[in-house]
């Protein structure tokens, strides 16, 4: 077979850059190099220690390499991307916190019928009698149904970043409890997001109505650890949550700082 005669260079030649850019992904930038004969492998083997992707098509004649990264990697400034989700959990709370129990029966009635329901106790013993609603309470106890299903708003917050980036906001006050207006603060701030919470979440939490305050809760929301994971591109996604509800910051949790 005839040797390949080779009239191009047998350096590399970087073609135009191509940068493409996605609201949820960020930047992802194609780098094509050229060369004369099979002469890319030192790039290749460069891009590879660097985890960056690329193709290879090498041939005696003419080579092409194209890497593709989301922009850390290849020195340029990366570019965070954010997405904001208010959500619904679904939580189980006792009978009786259940805020028409709370408002109809007194507390010490309240702590007898539990101390009742606990220790098997027919509602004959009470003395005095139960009340009507107490009683049906004390009933829905007895059958086993001491627990009611309601919803829990949760915040969650992902944010797309090169995998070379380095500290983010989900970092701090993690399982400290944030007033709504503390959370608005973190959330809003433009020098902690490229796209802060948008204004109609900002309305939606400032309209959750806050139940009735109990001594040491507060009504708030609870910060939790973050999760990480790799994505396409060379890409890490940032997910943190916020839980609303009333948090023990007597002894279990502390105020965000």
């Amino acid at each position: 077979m005839p040797k390949a005669r080779i009239t191009g260079t047998l350096q590399p030649v970087r073609q135009p850059v191509k940068i493409n850019y996605d609201p949820q992904r960020g930047y992802l930038i194609t780098i094509p190099w050229e060369s004369a004969g099979n002469n890319l492998n030192g790039i290749a083997n460069s891009y590879q220690s660097q985890r960056v992707a690329y193709e290879l098509e090498a041939t005696e004649r003419k080579s092409i390499l194209t890497a593709t990264a989301s922009g850390g990697q290849l020195g340029i400034p990366d570019l965070t991307t954010d997405t904001w989700q208010i959500l619904g959990n679904e939580i189980q709370k006792s009978l009786l916190e259940h805020p028409d129990v709370v408002a109809a029966v007194p507390s010490t009635v309240r702590d007898q019928l539990y101390k009742a329901e606990l220790a098997g106790t027919d509602e004959v013993s009470f003395s005095p009698p139960l009340g009507a609603y107490a009683s049906k309470v004390f009933d829905r106890l007895r059958r086993g149904a001491t627990h009611y299903a309601l919803g829990q708003y949760v915040v969650r917050h992902t944010t797309n970043v090169s995998n070379q980036y380095g500290v983010n906001v989900a970092d701090f006050n993690i399982e400290r409890i944030y007033t709504t207006s503390q959370l608005i603060a973190e959330t809003t701030n433009s020098n902690s997001w490229i796209f802060p919470m948008p204004g109609r979440m900002v309305y939606k939490l400032q309209n959750i109505v806050a139940p009735t305050a109990k001594t040491d809760y507060l009504w708030g929301w609870r910060k939790l650890p973050s999760t990480e994971t790799t994505t396409a591109g060379n890409r890490v996604e940032i997910t943190t949550e916020y839980w609303l509800e009333q948090w023990d910051v007597a002894i279990a949790y502390k105020n965000a700082l």
